[in-house]
């Protein structure tokens, strides 16, 4: 029986990277457009990171400690842009 992960590598890559755009907005309220800019394309980056092809991997590839790693970061990614942007609402609106 195979184990299909909660939340696909793709998925955590498109949260990360809509999380950091939205991230990027925000913090132009903060410290202007050059922040923005970067935070943004920084999300676009990991947003475009998010055409993998973990569906179409064989179970080997599945558990390879390559994937297992790449998926780990993911995970760090997704969370860590999701606080992020919650620091961000806190600043801009606290």
């Amino acid at each position: 029986m195979e184990k299909k992960p909660i939340i696909s590598i793709e998925n955590l890559h498109l949260i990360a990277g809509f999380s950091l755009i939205i991230s990027g907005v925000l913090v132009y309220f903060i410290d202007g457009f050059e922040m923005t800019m970067s935070w943004v394309i920084f999300g676009a980056m990991y947003i475009s990171m998010s055409d993998i092809g973990e569906d179409e991997m064989s179970t080997e590839k599945l558990n390879h400690p390559r994937h297992i790693i790449r998926r780990s970061f993911g995970y760090v990614g997704a969370v860590f842009s999701i606080i992020l942007v919650m620091f961000y609402f806190n600043k801009i609106f606290l």
